[in-house]
């Protein structure tokens, strides 16, 4: 239930410690504190989210599956695999790292699933 703090509404949510401890760095580095720290990570997400909608509203995530991510393209009605390989993203239908495919999936967060030799990659 939200509350009046500040003359902002705001509403309590729990974090996991683990998740807590990485963000209390994260905060004391920026010189931040942790609610500010949470809020500004937290408009910056939803403004990357609303962009990709407006650019590409037609890609979406399928799945994913070691090196490889597939993506539903709407517009052309087909499924996309786009894999890592020697730290690039190649694209199985355009046949390049270059194309909306690889760059959509270079700003969404399902890229840190990608495996690159048994380890994730860090965004």
């Amino acid at each position: 239930m939200p509350v009046k703090r500040g003359g902002r509404s705001v509403v309590t949510v729990e974090i996991f410690l683990e998740n807590y401890e990485k963000i209390k760095q994260r905060a004391s580095q920026k010189r931040l504190n942790i609610k500010e720290y949470v809020n500004d990570f937290l408009q910056v997400y939803l403004e990357k989210e609303e962009f990709l909608s407006r650019v590409a509203p037609f890609l979406s995530v399928d799945s994913y599956e070691g090196n490889r991510i597939t993506l539903k393209d709407i517009k052309k009605k087909i499924l996309v695999d786009v894999f890592y390989v020697n730290g690039e993203l190649q694209c199985d239908i355009d046949q390049t790292n270059n194309c909306i495919h690889t760059k959509f999936i270079w700003m969404i967060p399902e890229i840190s699933k990608i495996k690159t030799n048994g380890n994730r990659i860090k965004e």
